[in-house]
């Protein structure tokens, strides 16, 4: 019997502001000896809630039943059954956090935490092949704050209204700072939505760090002292708070979850209703948002980024009524900091068609007028339509929008198509590792420690800004993504057809019997030993197989460990008595989990291959 056991898992930051626990992991563990579950199943959540010491992880180890990270949204899904051992009964629902939602990289390395829910007995009912339950949590404020404050995550949620109608303004941006005894920090920005709500994200070293620091921090204790500032996306003051409006008791000492009401007068004429917000919202297919694991792998297939890579979001078209320019930026990782952010320049963007300009056009074959369009690039100099990238990495939206009637049309209009930028990834990381120099590995030898690389890992950041202004009005980051360019040089079968080919993975093939002799000429009777080297750190699986008149030794998988399979010098052994006198081929293959972003790439799976006969 197969138990589908579904659903979503929130934090509640205040009343009015909730957060998927997006990247989490739900651990599901079977109840305790000496534990009363029909009791402890009846009791609400909030009474049953507790964080867990390192000691009660470990005790709990052998009940574990399940674990998946959650998405996005913070749905997740277990498949229970005859492999799990469950059959229905209670279980005890946890989570596992290695940081939470909207927690930048910082200064400070902060140990997981694990809290335990309830004990929950889910009410089954039919589906399919099988029976399905469904849950739907929200953690409360004081314990969920309590979690994020472990992390020194520090949370500000609010809305912007219009005084005196209370209508939300949409496209203002708010700028939080903290009054401090020698200069005000300021905690982060934020634009608000389309129901005039903001979320803005900060560390503790966002306000507890001086210039002084660390020889003098006079913010030792409690948290910020909050006051805000409404300006346009283009950075004019709208309506600024006054820094000892921090001091008052509503604002002074604020918690990890504070949410607040601002209102303006008016609303201004600086701010645009016209006016599309650039965002960066997909690797390729894969959205930014929910398709990424924690560690930067997607989702699904857990494949690892490599090539060319189109970033792709949303852009003005040439009516806006700002005009806007944007750039990337990326950081890397280093033993799970990650480091300072550098520009996306020129040298790292692949030309890059971002849309099309679309104008009448005279066919004078015809006679008559008809409309048409041409691409619109990006760093492509021999391009009619063609935008440079400015120092900085900065790229101007174009603003070509008067398409016209015949006789007298306009130059056209720019349409974007979702296209940001294409991004050549070697730039960031690319790898060569020559296994043929002294000393040489070949088939069944293990790959030398040295030779194999660490995992890279990246922030990308967007961000816009209007044109002229230093200020940017509009960003978003992809926290971590993986990315692989690794190619490696080696031998193969030097006794048979030999070469030293440069392939994306290793994947060396021969047999012991051959090597033996010294040349692949010779011809086999009864055993075959495999001799086989596979390495890369995204390969997914690995088979030997053989190719010939039938009747075949059956196909063996090897098991991978840290994307490594070695036979040794011993090889993996074949009975082959039963192959009629002939000639047959034995083959090596290796999937690898790599992307560009449209799903694994087909054509990075890997062989070889070497003949023998049989007499």
């Amino acid at each position: 019997m197969n138990y589908i056991f579904k659903g979503r898992l929130q934090g509640r930051i205040c009343e009015q502001c909730l957060e998927p626990l997006a990247g989490l992991k739900v651990r599901l563990y079977r109840a305790g000896k000496g534990q009363n579950v029909t009791a402890l199943a009846s009791v609400a959540p909030k009474e049953t809630f507790s964080i867990l010491t390192d000691q009660d992880v470990r005790g709990k180890q052998n009940n574990l039943l399940a674990e998946t990270v959650m998405d996005g949204q913070g749905n997740f899904v277990f498949d229970l059954g005859e492999e799990e051992k469950y059959a229905g009964e209670a279980f005890e629902v946890d989570v596992y956090c290695e940081t939470v939602p909207g927690r930048q990289p910082g200064k400070i390395k902060y140990p997981p935490v694990q809290f335990s829910i309830t004990i929950l007995q889910p009410q089954w009912r039919d589906w399919e092949n099988g029976l399905i339950a469904a849950w739907d949590y929200t953690v409360p404020s004081r314990f969920w704050c309590g979690i994020r404050a472990r992390f020194g995550a520090w949370v500000i949620c609010g809305i912007v209204t219009v005084c005196e109608t209370q209508i939300p303004v949409q496209g203002v941006r708010v700028r939080a700072f903290d009054v401090d005894w020698l200069q005000d920090d300021e905690l982060g920005t934020a634009l608000t939505d389309g129901a005039g709500k903001f979320r803005i994200d900060y560390g503790t070293e966002d306000f507890k760090e001086t210039p002084l620091s660390p020889w003098i921090n006079w913010e030792m204790i409690g948290g910020p002292d909050l006051y805000f500032k409404i300006e346009t996306p283009s950075g004019t003051l709208l309506q600024g708070e006054s820094p000892a409006r921090g001091r008052n008791v509503d604002r002074e000492n604020a918690g990890p979850c504070f949410c607040v009401q601002l209102c303006l007068k008016d609303v201004p004429e600086q701010v645009p209703t016209d006016h599309t917000y650039p965002l960066f919202t997909k690797v390729g297919s894969y959205r930014i948002t929910t398709d990424f694991t924690a560690s930067g792998l997607t989702q699904s297939g857990n494949y690892a980024f490599t090539d060319t890579l189109s970033l792709r979001g949303i852009l003005p078209d040439g009516g806006d009524s700002l005009a806007m320019e944007y750039r990337f930026r990326f950081g890397r990782y280093s033993g799970g900091t990650l480091g300072s952010l550098e520009d996306v320049d020129s040298g790292m963007i692949v030309p890059t068609v971002i849309g099309q300009i679309e104008f009448w056009r005279f066919n004078g074959l015809l006679g008559v007028w008809e409309i048409d369009s041409e691409d619109y690039w990006i760093n492509n100099p021999g391009a009619t339509h063609n935008i440079p990238v400015k120092p900085g990495g900065w790229i101007e939206v174009p603003r070509e929008n008067d398409i016209g009637l015949p006789p007298a049309p306009g130059a056209g209009k720019f349409v974007p198509n979702s296209w940001l930028i294409k991004l050549n990834s070697r730039k960031l990381v690319d790898e060569f590792f020559d296994l043929t120099s002294s000393p040489s590995q070949h088939a069944g030898d293990a790959v030398p420690p040295g030779k194999k690389p660490e995992t890279h890992t990246f922030a990308l950041t967007f961000e816009a800004r209007t044109v002229g202004s230093t200020i940017v009005s509009d960003t978003n980051t992809l926290d971590k993504i993986i990315i692989s360019n690794l190619h490696y040089k080696y031998n193969l079968h030097p006794g048979w057809a030999p070469a030293t080919p440069t392939r994306r993975a290793v994947c060396m093939l021969d047999i012991k019997e051959m090597v033996d002799h010294g040349s692949g000429c010779g011809t086999l009777s009864n055993d075959l030993g495999a001799l086989f080297t596979v390495y890369h750190p995204f390969a997914e699986q690995v088979s030997v197989y053989f190719e010939g008149n039938p009747p075949l030794p059956p196909s063996f998988a090897p098991v991978l460990a840290g994307g490594e399979a070695v036979s040794g010098s011993i090889g993996h052994h074949f009975d082959i008595s039963a192959l009629l006198p002939c000639a047959y081929i034995i083959w090596l293959r290796v999937d690898l989990n790599l992307t560009r972003g449209w799903g694994r790439i087909s054509d990075y799976r890997i062989w070889d291959h070497i003949a023998f006969c049989t007499a």
